[in-house]
């Protein structure tokens, strides 16, 4: 946006940045984010939003745990406020929360015309010391919790390491192929994933060296061919852990809007 005067457009930078920093701050944000100060009583959690709607239009979403806003906000201008379609909260690692039997609910925010409306209630099972990731799914209400255990564990230090899971809901039967094009000359790395499929544990590849800015280019393929449905860049460092992700939906909803699409997050 173009303001009149230099010294306002200065001024909206750094209010923008500000609230970029910490958006995770005060009422919308209840838990703190991950680190080691967090009480070893608690669980960490990252939710993924991958679900499309309503009727095939991305949405904005807010989570709750126990009608707690676990939460932050990442559109924060404009309304609805909240998490958008294939975004993650927190951006980076996790968010801690009370361990034991709880109750999830993700919500889209309200407009200023529109009330806020529940799109999914669901248990979510934690236990303390664990880390997890909740992917909201599904491409039309009811919507679905997909939630997977994060073993961070790494039995060498000087390898990156990377999982697959596919959440595309009308994936073919026979699933997607994810190769890395640097690695192995680009053979498949995990093969014919299907829709809540793939290897939930992290396997060892090659990390870009310390000194290189080099990314890697990530390809998802149909199954047993070099046809490339999405790929993703990505610099993978030693010791780090980084989880790979479908989602989208195959022919697109509506057509040509929200296609497959490949991404990736870090664990750790």
């Amino acid at each position: 946006m173009k303001n009149k005067t230099i010294s306002i457009n200065k001024i909206a930078i750094l209010v923008l940045f500000s609230l970029t920093l910490f958006s995770s701050c005060g009422d919308d944000h209840n838990f703190t984010p991950y680190a080691e100060s967090v009480p070893t009583a608690n669980a960490n959690v990252k939710f993924l939003h991958t679900a499309i709607g309503p009727a095939g239009v991305n949405f904005s979403v807010n989570w709750f745990l126990n009608d707690v806003k676990s939460s932050a906000l990442l559109v924060i201008t404009g309304l609805p406020l909240g998490t958008p379609y294939g975004s993650a909260f927190p951006t980076s690692f996790y968010t801690s929360v009370p361990s034991g039997n709880l109750n999830m609910k993700a919500e889209i925010p309200a407009t200023a015309t529109v009330a806020a409306s529940t799109v999914l209630t669901s248990p979510l099972v934690v236990e303390a010391g664990k880390n997890y990731s909740t992917f909201l799914i599904g491409a039309a209400a009811p919507y679905a919790v997909y939630t997977v255990t994060d073993d961070l564990t790494v039995a060498d230090p000087t390898k990156a390491y990377i999982r697959f899971l596919n959440v595309i809901s009308n994936t073919p039967a026979t699933g997607y192929d994810l190769s890395i094009k640097e690695l192995n000359s680009n053979a498949v790395i995990f093969s014919g994933v299907i829709y809540l499929g793939g290897n939930k544990a992290f396997i060892p590849i090659t990390p870009v060296a310390d000194d290189s800015s080099v990314a890697y280019e990530a390809q998802l393929r149909t199954p047993g061919t070099t046809t490339i449905v999405s790929k993703v860049a990505i610099t993978p460092r030693k010791g780090r852990i980084y989880t790979f992700y479908s989602g989208g939906y195959v022919g697109g909803l509506p057509a040509t809007k929200n296609l497959p699409v490949l991404g990736w997050y870090t664990n750790k």
